[in-house]
Parts: structure tokens; sequence; C-alpha cells
């Protein structure tokens, strides 16, 4: 076998695969989608956060492409980790979220559901020394911890 018939071998497999993954997501509906990044980069963004928050969600300001950052704007109810935030204080967020059915771009980014976003009372941030989402490492929640 040449070097080309492996080449071509090796895209439909791929493309293949791809096309079985964006079935897949199609069936979670509004479930996040894939993130390509290994797990352990995901718990290294939480372990090494500067800063992790809670805040009481007030408002979700969607982007106009149907996704991208939403403003999760709110107040701090809880400081778990860090100094850069004070109870009580307001923030706003850049937190990535899709729209259903928004076709987002390939890459390490979660994409959090809009309607989950809007719908959630508190969230936990896990923010880096500059007060930014790392890792997209935004988690919703029904009450306070």
């Amino acid at each position: 076998m040449g070097a080309g018939h492996q080449v071509t071998t090796f895209m439909s497999r791929f493309f293949k695969r791809v096309g079985v993954a964006a079935a897949f997501a199609g069936i979670l509906g509004t479930a996040p989608a894939f993130a390509l990044m290994p797990p352990y980069v995901y718990e290294t963004a939480r372990k090494e956060a500067a800063s992790v928050i809670v805040i009481a969600v007030e408002k979700v300001e969607v982007p106009r492409k149907g996704f991208g950052n939403c403003a999760v704007a709110g107040t701090v109810k809880v400081v778990e980790r860090g100094t850069a935030y004070t109870v009580g204080q307001a923030v706003t967020l850049a937190v990535s979220c899709a729209v259903a059915g928004a076709t987002t771009p390939i890459g390490g980014i979660i994409w959090q559901p809009v309607e989950k976003l809007k719908a959630s009372r508190f969230g936990r941030a896990y923010l880096d020394a500059a007060g930014a989402v790392a890792m997209s490492q935004y988690e919703q929640l029904a009450e306070l911890p």
C-alpha cells in the first residue's frame, strides 16, 4: 500500500468517527458539546484556579450569533478560594454558551446550554488570576453549596 492510500484510509475513518460523534451530540440535545481535551486538562484548571466563587445568577445575556460568551451577571454568595472576590460583590462572567441547535466550533471549549444557564439560580466559577473563567470551568447549581 502506498502512502496516499494510507492517508485516504485514515481520513475516511476519521470522518466516519466525527460523523458518529456529531450524531451522538445531536441525540443528547442540550447537553454540553464534546470537549476535545483530555479530562485531566479541565481538572488541572479547577485545581489551579486562582479564585473559586459561587454566584447567585441574576441575568444572562446571550450572544447574537447563538454561541459565544454569555454575560452571566450576579452577586458573589460564597468565596471558596482566593482573595480577589468578596461576598456581596457584583460580578459579570464570560461563560461559553450555545443555544440548542447551534453549530459550535470544534475545540476544547465546553459550551453551556443557554436554556439551562438561564434557568440556573447559582453558578460556581473557577477563575484564573485575571478573573476569566478557566478552561470553561463553570458549573450550574440549583442551590448554594
